[in-house]
């Protein structure tokens, strides 16, 4: 495989490939972080739900589920399969993914670092992956399911305004009540 040959694509409800996209969704998140493919389509209000499909030719090897409003393109989900991991597909998607979304600011949040959690060294990872992959650090954290989150976005300039606006738009189709980001000492930022 070359990675030249990765596309991105959108995918509908009645696309021929959403049983594997399903396994790519459960073998890729824990029950508890899991929404199903269903649920995904069924939030799509009013065009605000991107699925897209990470191909190789014709075979999907992940997706994205981007939420959308205003200039903000929130990656909720984003997976690849199992047995396409660590050969820079990832990565490669993520640079797509910036293509795709050339006039939006794309804001993900990964777990926050933290030296007492059992997982810290996935955490590391993940956000590494995310920085190495041109993500800017915002200095904005965001706190649910009993857990601190960082908060990255694809441009130097992260908009915060239109952030919270987005943030009230989920909380309005989503019962997750994702709360304001928050500032911690900056002086690492």
């Amino acid at each position: 495989m070359t990675l030249s040959t990765i596309q991105l694509r959108l995918l509908t409800r009645d696309c021929p490939d959403i049983p594997q996209l399903v396994l790519i969704n459960q073998e890729a998140f824990p029950p508890s972080e899991r929404a199903s493919i269903d649920g995904l389509f069924d939030s799509n209000d009013g065009g605000n739900l991107d699925m897209i499909g990470i191909y190789e030719e014709q075979e999907l090897l992940g997706f994205f589920a981007v939420r959308k409003l205003g200039s903000i393109r929130y990656l909720a989900y984003f997976a690849i399969s199992q047995t396409k991991r660590s050969g820079g597909i990832g990565s490669r998607a993520l640079s797509l993914l910036k293509q795709f979304y050339p006039e939006g600011q794309i804001v993900v949040e990964f777990e926050a670092p933290d030296e007492a959690a059992e997982n810290n060294t996935l955490r590391l990872r993940r956000r590494d992956f995310y920085l190495r992959n041109g993500f800017q650090q915002t200095g904005w954290f965001n706190f649910y399911d009993e857990t601190e989150f960082e908060i990255a976005c694809s441009q130097a300039d992260f908009d915060l305004a239109e952030f919270e606006k987005f943030i009230a738009f989920l909380n309005s189709i989503v019962p997750i009540n994702m709360p304001l980001p928050y500032r911690k000492d900056t002086a690492c930022f």
